[in-house]
């Protein structure tokens, strides 16, 4: 499928599933990229929905019919995982018979995000029918290390075990403090997320992570993960996969998609 194809689809997925009714797709399109905005911290709009990532995340959250969505970085997308969501909550609300899951969170968005600014923007596009469904909490990020490597975490986490979790944050200049004279101000250096090592050991099988670009962070990740996850990263798309393949746990320990 060439270029033109493809956005085509996207495009007719959008208004099949009326996402151009849950985010402006013209929002900010006057805007021209620049090649440090992503770690400039500089920006006081935010960057245009990007189509193809917002569509593959819809359809990753349906597809996989997730319960509980964590997210790191408020944007867009949240609200795009809220409409999935919600879809998937209908569906199995339509079940005849559904198996008792331990998860006192189904179809909700735990969103969180190093500023405030983001924060207090996304909150005040809620509508009233999500307002039970997103969660956007606000957290400092601070630098810190995993087994001796440089890293950063952020020092408020949602109390949940999500199925599905999405990597885009925090921007590079949101990290606080040093480490012998290094920061994350620095332009050239990378981020570098540790907060999903620190949580896998409770993390259920089944688990899917999606990281979106940040290719050094998740070959980090790749490397400090200690359970089996099955990885694929697609270059063209810029985005690296996770998904936790294990045995279940038990009867409680199971996917949507296994009975929807």
């Amino acid at each position: 499928m060439n270029r033109q194809e493809q956005l085509k689809n996207n495009l007719d997925y959008i208004t099949s599933e009326g996402l151009d009714k849950v985010v402006n797709f013209s929002d900010n399109l006057d805007y021209k990229r620049n090649v440090s905005d992503a770690v400039s911290g500089e920006l006081t709009i935010p960057i245009p929905p990007e189509v193809d990532d917002l569509v593959r995340l819809h359809k990753l959250i349906r597809s996989k019919k997730s319960f509980t969505v964590l997210e790191f970085g408020t944007g867009y997308s949240t609200f795009i995982i809220a409409d999935a969501l919600r879809k998937n909550e209908i569906e199995w609300n339509a079940l005849k018979e559904k198996p008792v899951i331990r998860n006192k969170h189904m179809f909700k968005i735990f969103s969180v995000d190093a500023s405030l600014k983001w924060v207090e923007t996304a909150k005040s596009k809620i509508a009233d029918s999500d307002k039970e469904r997103i969660n956007i909490c606000h957290s400092e990020v601070k630098i810190g290390l995993h087994q001796g490597q440089l890293c950063h975490y952020y020092v408020q986490i949602p109390d949940i075990i999500p199925d599905f979790i999405y990597l885009d944050g925090p921007d590079p200049k949101d990290v606080q403090g040093t480490v012998n004279g290094m920061s994350f101000k620095c332009d050239e250096r990378t981020v570098m997320a540790a907060d999903l090592l620190m949580m896998e050991p409770t993390m259920l099988p089944g688990t899917y992570i999606i990281v979106d670009g940040r290719t050094n962070n998740a070959r980090f990740l790749h490397n400090n993960f200690k359970r089996n996850f099955d990885v694929i990263w697609d270059r063209d798309a810029d985005i690296t996969t996770f998904e936790l393949s294990e045995e279940r746990l038990g009867k409680y320990n199971i996917l949507g998609s296994d009975y929807v």
